[in-house]
């Protein structure tokens, strides 16, 4: 009889934890308006094999998909391999043609140079996964007004720097004075400062680097623990979620 009433008080007070902790958040959020958590992993500068061939593994493992803003020449160079990488579910967007300077290609040589670039990518994209891109992330997120009016007529959406793009920064971290816990530790405090001011869906810049996969290893299943869902960039942008 002792052990029935432990086991019930037990039961009620984890009822009135959770009942207490759903009140909690529907104070600070509404009913209505209890966030959903995404995260958006973003890789750029690719394809590249050597990367890829242990990088893809991992997301495989935890089962999220990785949204791959590729070279248009690399594309061509790795065509089998950006196919396979769609069929398995990971998104591929646009990142120029050669990691161009966009500034100064529309400088010195003008509109028609920009839209050839952009136009010569997605069709190296599209022979490889027969989809158009939908976004272009400028290299070195270098753009202007006048720029952003020839591509958006293209029909993308640009990706720019922290508006919604979280830069991690993952290339200041390749030397062994730099590991992978440098990049760990500052993604895991960009990600609770913006908890912090109640913004939960994040759109994290990586490149294809050695140091971002050992890095992922780790911060996946903590994001995870936390209750995001990672998705790709055409699901968060379509349901408004980033």
């Amino acid at each position: 009889m002792k052990h029935k009433l432990i086991i019930w008080l037990f039961l009620c007070f984890v009822y009135f934890a959770c009942y207490f902790t759903g009140w909690v958040i529907s104070l600070a959020f509404g009913e209505e308006n209890v966030p959903q958590k995404t995260i958006v992993l973003c890789f750029d500068d690719g394809p590249r094999p050597a990367v890829l061939e242990k990088l893809l593994p991992v997301l495989e493992n935890y089962k999220v998909p990785g949204t791959f803003f590729v070279m248009g020449w690399a594309a061509v160079q790795n065509k089998e391999l950006v196919k396979k990488m769609h069929e398995a579910g990971h998104e591929i967007e646009n990142h120029s043609w050669g990691h161009e300077n966009f500034k100064k290609l529309f400088r010195e040589k003008g509109a028609e140079a920009v839209k050839s670039n952009l136009n010569k990518t997605d069709n190296a994209i599209f022979k490889a996964t027969d989809r158009h891109s939908r976004f272009f992330r400028p290299p070195y997120w270098e753009i202007n007004a006048e720029i952003e009016q020839i591509v958006k007529s293209l029909g993308y959406t640009i990706m720019k720097l922290d508006n919604p793009d979280i830069n991690t920064m993952d290339y200041a971290d390749t030397s062994k004075h730099r590991p992978a816990e440098v990049l760990i530790e500052r993604v895991k405090k960009i990600i609770a400062e913006r908890e912090r001011q109640k913004i939960f869906s994040h759109i994290l810049v990586f490149h294809e680097l050695s140091i971002t996969t050992g890095a992922l290893e780790t911060l996946i299943p903590y994001f995870q623990a936390r209750g995001y869902k990672l998705v790709r960039l055409d699901e968060c942008k379509g349901e408004k979620r980033c």
